[in-house]
């Protein structure tokens, strides 16, 4: 689908956005602020504050930490391809390798591994992003 002229981020990268932004401001006014929720994610206090106004949509790598290190923190609808298609990615092969270089070891797990044809390995993987 393509992105309306002027527009930066797709649907569902601003409503992944609106999200990020509600909890960003959150920890922003909690006991330590911005300053601390930025060092916690290991960002720069700049990202942190473009995070909370809903200006930028963070690396998935942050939004992990954030829903592993802050309680109650677990984003919904999370559309990897919308995410992943500001790479400019030109094949499927491209896009599937684009987007597993995202993802971390534990958080994959291997349902059923088998032939699929000569020389051809068929893999059946659950990928976790939930905390």
């Amino acid at each position: 689908m393509p992105k309306k002229r002027g527009s930066k981020h797709s649907p569902g990268e601003r409503q992944l956005m609106a999200q990020v932004a509600k909890v960003f401001s959150a920890k922003r006014d909690e006991k330590g602020g911005a300053k601390k929720a930025a060092h916690d994610l290991g960002i720069s206090l700049a990202s942190f504050y473009k995070y909370a106004a809903g200006d930028d949509l963070p690396r998935m790598e942050v939004l992990r930490d954030a829903q592993a290190k802050w309680e109650g923190v677990k984003w919904e609808l999370i559309d990897v391809t919308e995410i992943t298609r500001k790479k400019k990615i030109e094949s499927p092969e491209q896009y599937v390798l684009s987007f597993l270089r995202e993802v971390h070891e534990k958080d994959v797990e291997i349902v059923k591994i088998g032939p699929k044809g000569e020389r051809v390995l068929q893999v059946l993987i659950n990928i976790r992003f939930a905390g």
